[in-house]
């Protein structure tokens, strides 16, 4: 979809509740892949903090005011702020894509890591903790590249390939 200033597109990967973005409903996290083509301002979500880090492309510098800068320069490092932030992108050297978490921090905590798969390994999930996990190279045998799972009980990562995963944790407060 694309965002409201026309500077990029977003693709939504999942969303909890469904179709919360579509309805208006405040929604408890959103994941999505954006192609950013120019500088201009991030979309402000009020209450929500929000997980970024650069896929691909030469980076980009998030300029929070006085909260400071926030620079995605290398791929895979993933760097937080707030919604509530204004936000200014610039672009470093053409367009980016970037990997986002946007969580209600009233109702949930995240946390995005970056892996590797390349041997079977064990995803630990704790009780009413959620776990995403998205594929963005290679191949799991539960998933290709550009799938991702959900779960809320441990369970084994089988890499059919290396494969680079987003690792994805929500633990929604009682």
């Amino acid at each position: 979809m694309p965002w409201r200033n026309g500077g990029g597109t977003t693709t939504e990967i999942a969303i909890d509740p469904e179709g919360a973005a579509l309805s208006g409903e405040r929604f408890i996290y959103r994941i999505s892949v954006a192609d950013v083509a120019s500088d201009g301002p991030f979309s402000r979500f009020e209450g929500y903090d929000r997980h970024i880090m650069l896929l691909e492309g030469a980076g980009m510098t998030l300029d929070c005011g006085a909260h400071g800068r926030v620079e995605l320069a290398r791929p895979l490092e993933p760097r937080t702020f707030s919604g509530d932030w204004d936000v200014h992108g610039t672009l470093l050297d053409g367009p980016v894509r970037d990997f986002n978490v946007i969580v209600d921090r009233a109702r949930a905590s995240a946390t995005l890591t970056p892996s590797l798969v390349s041997v079977p390994s064990r995803v630990a999930i704790e009780a009413g903790e959620t776990c995403l996990i998205h594929v963005l190279s290679g191949e799991l045998a539960q998933a290709p590249a550009g799938d991702t799972l959900v779960a809320q009980t441990s369970f084994d990562l089988e890499p059919r390939t290396p494969s680079r995963i987003a690792l994805i944790r929500i633990v929604v407060h009682s």
